[in-house]
């Protein structure tokens, strides 16, 4: 058996997404959510994920480019380019982390079990910094951070991904003492040419333990929050709950693990 945990992401975007994840909770078929505390709906979700406590982890999804006050006029391509001209301050990006952590904290009573970033940003030049800085700081050694490192070939969307700076926070991860997931999956273009049964058993089979499987489960749209992945997330909620979803975990040996798993950097 290989203990591998399965996190969705986007909780709190709107009550599509967040009912969705609930129910891959309560089915068992995941073991993390990742908590945008932006959202003007994240103190009402919340309430939900403090009755789940020890069923999954929670962590905070840090955003910069969805629900923050600091997102408008820069999308996912432009924070990039901010983030490797040098045009992002240190003393700033910190205080946006600060605020989101106290966000997580106050709601959830607890502090995060692991950090990610929304669309992985987390990774990001300056954005890193703040993050290793405010983690330590807060928790010690106590909360985890995503890696977005593929051990082996995952196509080329996740080389990219990790290729903005997994490697930098990965070295600095190490020098903190921090946990890591050692291997990360589920990257694909979100389209209906994907068959999720393929897709999933592929990503199962290679994940080795204190492996992550990223994924993002959502309802139909109930009218809250226009969503370019919409029937993606709803493909994807229907796999996770479907027989055919636990038959390929037992398949592939995987148990749900949890970031609590994850060795040093």
């Amino acid at each position: 058996m290989k203990r591998i945990q399965i996190c969705a992401d986007d909780y709190g975007f709107d009550a599509g997404v967040s009912l969705g994840i609930l129910e891959c909770i309560d089915a068992g078929r995941i073991s993390a959510t990742s908590c945008m505390v932006l959202s003007p709906d994240w103190r009402e979700w919340s309430a939900a994920l403090r009755d789940r406590v020890g069923m999954a982890d929670y962590g905070l999804h840090l955003d910069l480019n969805e629900f923050a006050p600091y997102a408008p006029g820069r999308d996912l391509k432009a924070w990039i380019a901010a983030s490797y001209l040098g045009q992002l301050q240190a003393a700033q990006v910190r205080t946006w982390v600060a605020q989101q952590l106290d966000a997580f904290e106050s709601c959830m009573q607890m502090a995060p079990a692991y950090l990610d970033g929304h669309q992985h940003l987390h990774q990001l030049p300056a954005v890193r910094d703040a993050v290793l800085d405010s983690l330590t700081q807060r928790y010690g050694q106590a909360c985890a951070l995503r890696s977005t490192r593929s051990r082996s070939w995952r196509g080329l969307k996740a080389a990219v991904i990790a290729g903005l700076g997994e490697a930098a926070l990965r070295r600095g991860a190490r020098r903190a003492g921090l946990r890591m997931n050692q291997d990360f999956a589920g990257v694909y273009a979100f389209g209906p040419e994907t068959v999720l049964s393929e897709f999933m058993a592929t990503c199962l089979a290679s994940l080795p333990d204190s492996g992550l499987l990223m994924i993002h489960p959502g309802q139909a749209g109930l009218g809250e929050r226009p969503d370019a992945i919409r029937a993606a997330r709803v493909r994807e909620r229907a796999f996770w709950l479907s027989t055919e979803a636990g038959e390929l975990l037992a398949v592939h040996g995987v148990q749900l693990g949890m970031s609590e798993d994850w060795p040093p950097a």
